[in-house]
């Protein structure tokens, strides 16, 4: 029994590394996909369609697929799967490559354009060590009293004339002559006088 036990243990070992080595190999696309960069990437883009390799391929949601249907965009404009862009009024151009249209029907460029406002932040704090600057402000306290005095004073004077403005159109409207202009335009002087003080 021992002398064939090496044999079998060996077709044994064999064996067990083969389904082993299967396995990993099964799951290596896996743990590829989710231990790659490019969704990240992807999901820092804005939603719309870009031509790159002389594919036209769609953005939207964070996820890249190629375009198989024509997309409309806000503005009418149509994107075919071959990259030929037909705007309202029937004029065709085809996409450039590396070039890309917003969800607006923007033509725009791809790597700068495309890029959402949080990637944009990233981006220019990797790139140039920008961060964000706190201005501490004082505390102010109270506010004086010869401010708090300057501002009623300047609220009366807002008032005086507002009065005026009234009574200018009361004026206006009364016509040039009469009782009640007489009245009006004791009322504007007395208006006007206290605004000079």
């Amino acid at each position: 029994m021992f002398s064939n036990s090496p044999p079998l243990l060996m077709r044994f070992l064999t064996l067990a590394c083969c389904v082993v080595g299967g396995l990993l190999l099964a799951a290596a696309p896996a743990f590829a996909q989710t231990s790659s960069s490019a969704p990240a990437q992807v999901s820092s883009l804005k939603d719309g369609v870009y031509r790159k390799g002389g594919l036209t391929m769609r953005l939207q949601a964070g996820q890249t697929s190629r375009l198989s249907a024509p997309v409309t965009m806000s503005n009418g404009l149509v994107i075919r799967p071959d990259g030929i862009m037909v705007s309202k009024d029937g004029t065709r151009q085809i996409l450039e490559e590396g070039k890309a249209v917003n969800l607006q029907g923007q033509i725009v460029n791809f790597t700068d354009d495309m890029m959402s406002a949080p990637a944009i932040e990233q981006r220019a704090r990797r790139v140039a060590g920008v961060t964000e600057t706190i201005i501490a402000m004082p505390d102010a306290g109270p506010v004086p009293a010869r401010l708090t005095a300057e501002l009623l004073r300047t609220e009366r004077r807002l008032a005086l004339l507002q009065q005026l403005a009234d009574r200018l159109a009361q004026r206006t409207a009364a016509g040039s002559v009469g009782s009640s202009t007489a009245t009006l335009d004791a009322q504007l002087q007395e208006i006007d006088a206290q605004l000079k003080r």
